[in-house]
């Protein structure tokens, strides 16, 4: 049993490292998603600002 230690522990290593990625991976798309969420918020809040304006003025 003990010659399959190190296939064990490369396997192991091996599913932690492709975890890993796995995890930058979805951290990084879940900031892209939430800055594109906030950009569109951001425009849109411009948008409603310029229409009041807009109408206030009318």
């Amino acid at each position: 049993m003990p010659r399959f230690a190190p296939a064990r522990v490369s396997l192991v290593l091996l599913v932690l490292l492709v975890v890993l990625v796995l995890l930058v991976v979805f951290v990084v798309l879940v900031e892209l998603v939430v800055l594109d969420l906030l950009v569109v918020l951001g425009v849109f809040a411009v948008y409603v600002v310029l229409v009041r304006r807009i109408q206030a003025a009318v």
